[in-house]
């Protein structure tokens, strides 16, 4: 483990999610258990091809990821990304934990079975709601450990719970959850067809959404409108274009997904300050 001061509350960055839908995929819980590790104990480091979550039930220590050290306590929720090298120390007092392995689950712009994104802390306290999980936890466990009849449906179940208590306590409520996931298809779509977009009627047809809800929930992620979005898309493109090509202003006017040359270079002119002409003089100096 390396040594190193401990990562400032103010410093991390937290449970962060922008496009969720963590119900996508056929959950499935791998494993549940529990542990109690002696005083000054040192785990070495490891990792495996799953997202693992611990509970922690009683004592104190620290945990190492990717080279990072972060302080746990009773009460905290620690997610251990798949390939993320890990590995746990306990202070004087001990640590006991419940714990278990989960895969076949997706967080939109993560990649499979991760809960977390790259850079965040992997500690969550639990604060108000730790009688919540542990109980949730306590009870994953016994259903793995007995094998009752429908065990293995009452474990995947249990182990969602977990999931979305997770993502409760991050503060991702339902209704953001839904305009994020809107968010995604409509800057996908932006990205993918800006050179044929002719009106954003023509979008909402296409999504199946109001103007409003697609300018508000545009704005509202991007800071900017979808048509001024379009538009930034089109100039790079064409920036690109007058850089690396030979072709006429014309023809990179209509690549750009400009019918009418004379608002091509008005736009070109108001987002650079500069003509077509004049960007690629420069550009190729």
């Amino acid at each position: 483990m390396r040594n190193g001061p401990y990562e400032s509350e103010g410093a991390r960055r937290h449970f962060a999610y922008s496009k969720v839908d963590v119900m996508k995929l056929d959950t499935k819980c791998l494993f549940a258990g529990k542990l109690e590790r002696i005083r000054d104990w040192e785990e070495k480091p490891h990792s495996h091809a799953f997202c693992e979550i611990m509970l922690v039930e009683a004592g104190a220590g620290e945990i190492v990821v990717d080279g990072k050290r972060y302080p746990i306590k009773k009460g905290d929720i620690v997610v251990y990304n798949p390939d993320a090298v890990h590995g746990e120390k306990t202070g004087e007092e001990g640590l006991a934990v419940a714990f278990f392995g989960i895969r076949n689950f997706h967080v939109e712009s993560l990649p499979s079975d991760h809960l977390i994104s790259e850079g965040a802390s992997p500690v969550l306290h639990t604060g108000e709601e730790e009688e919540r999980f542990s109980f949730y936890f306590s009870s994953l466990v016994s259903e793995v450990a007995t094998a009752e009849p429908y065990g293995e449906m009452m474990a995947k179940y249990l182990a969602r719970l977990i999931l979305i208590g997770i993502l409760r306590l991050a503060d991702i409520s339902e209704s953001k959850f839904v305009s994020s996931a809107v968010f995604a298809r409509i800057y996908h779509y932006l990205s993918k067809n800006f050179a044929a977009i002719e009106s954003m009627d023509a979008v909402c047809n296409a999504l199946h959404v109001s103007k409003y809800y697609l300018s508000h929930v545009f704005k509202k992620h991007t800071g900017t409108s979808p048509m001024q979005y379009v538009t930034e898309r089109r100039i790079a493109y064409a920036k690109q274009l007058l850089s690396e090509t030979v072709l006429s202003a014309g023809e990179i006017a209509d690549a750009c997904g400009y019918r009418d040359r004379a608002v091509f270079f008005k736009a070109f002119k108001r987002e650079t300050g500069l003509t077509p002409g004049e960007y690629r003089a420069q550009s190729t100096r």
